[in-house]
Order: structure tokens, then sequence, then C-alpha cells
């Protein structure tokens, strides 16, 4: 479709994606029109066909243009909203890492690699055996 795929930016709204659809859509029916405009069948008024084909055309790029415009507001939302959250806790003067036990996750202590090794080899190469 329109849209590509981005783990960075946030979710693309809906309607947005509605009206990337529908400008899909209008653009198949403008080419649609325009093949059964010369296509030359006597039930075919061609006029109509082209005249109908240039309207769908221009509402495939109105719908585009609203569905890109609406993508990027969300995108210039989210990146407002995480300013204006950054300048409020730097204006606060609290840390911008919060050093409560209840922000940071719990973690799993490390546990240890055990390496199987033969004696002979653990030698060899300087190896202390526990």
């Amino acid at each position: 479709m329109v849209f590509e795929v981005d783990p960075d930016k946030p979710n693309i709204p809906a309607i947005a994606r509605i009206l990337s659809g529908m400008g899909v859509l209008s653009l198949i029916a403008s080419g649609i029109s325009i093949l059964l405009s010369f296509s030359g069948s006597d039930w075919i008024n061609e006029t109509y066909a082209m005249i109908g084909a240039v309207a769908a055309f221009m509402l495939a790029l109105i719908f585009v243009g609203q569905a890109k415009t609406i993508e990027l507001l969300a995108i210039v939302s989210a990146r407002v909203r995480s300013r204006f959250a950054i300048e409020n806790v730097v204006k606060s003067g609290a840390p911008l890492s919060s050093p409560t036990p209840k922000a940071q996750p719990m973690r799993q202590p490390q546990k240890e690699r055990v390496i199987h090794v033969s004696e002979e080899q653990a030698r060899l190469q300087g190896f202390k055996l526990k």
C-alpha cells in the first residue's frame, strides 16, 4: 500500500489507512475507466468514461494526500508530546532518569557459563581446573 512499516514511527491512525485504501481503489477505478473509454464498445460513452477517469484520479490524489497528512500529524503530535514532557522534566529540576526501583524492570541474576573441556586440553592451553 502507500505506507511503509517503520517501528520508530507511532501507530498510523485508522482513518489514514482507510483513506489510503480508498485512494488505491480510486486509482484502480481510474485505470478501469480509461480502459473502458478506449474499448470502443457501443454501450460506453467515451467522453463520460474519460471524465470519470480524470475525476477518479483526482479523488485518489486527494485521498492519498489526506492520508499522508494525517500520518504526519500523528508523528508530529508524538514528537511534540515527548518534547514538552522532556522540557517539563527539565524545568521541574527532576532528573531525567528516575532512580526508583519501580521504574526499572526486575533483572534476573546472571548465571555463570560452564564450559566443559577435557583435562588434557585444559593443561595444554594453560587453564586451571576447579
